[in-house]
C-alpha cells in the first residue's frame, strides 16, 4: 500500500521524517528510522540513545493520533456526501484535541 500511494516519493528533499519500525526496508535520505537489534547483535549505547531520542519525539505524534481517535475522526466511517466537510471534520477533531492538551 505504501508503494501504491507513493508516500515516500512525495517527501521533499531536505525534509526529515521521523518514522517508526513499520517503515523498515524503505529507502529515502530523509527517513529517520530506529535501529533494530537482535540476540546475536545487541544495540550499541549510541544506537540505544538514538532510539530513545526518536521515541521521545514520536510519542507526541502518537498521542495526537490517539486523541483524534477519541473523537472518531480517524477511526470512524465518515458518511457525509460533501467533500469539503471531510476536511473540516478532521480539522475540528484536531482543534478539539489541541484545546484539550492546552
Amino acid at each position: 500500500m505504501l508503494e501504491q500511494r507513493q508516500v515516500v516519493a512525495g517527501i521533499p528533499p531536505g525534509v526529515s521524517v521521523l518514522a517508526d519500525s513499520g517503515f523498515q526496508g524503505v529507502r529515502h535520505p530523509g527517513l529517520c528510522l530506529p535501529h533494530k537489534g537482535s540476540r546475536g547483535r545487541p544495540l550499541s549505547e549510541e544506537q540505544r540513545e538514538w532510539n530513545r531520542l526518536l521515541a521521545s519525539e514520536r510519542v507526541v505524534v502518537e498521542h495526537a493520533i490517539g486523541g483524534m481517535k477519541r473523537y472518531g475522526a480517524v477511526s470512524g466511517i465518515y458518511r457525509n456526501r460533501s467533500p469539503k466537510m471531510d476536511d473540516q471534520y478532521h480539522l475540528l477533531a484536531a482543534g478539539l484535541w489541541n484545546y484539550f492538551i492546552n
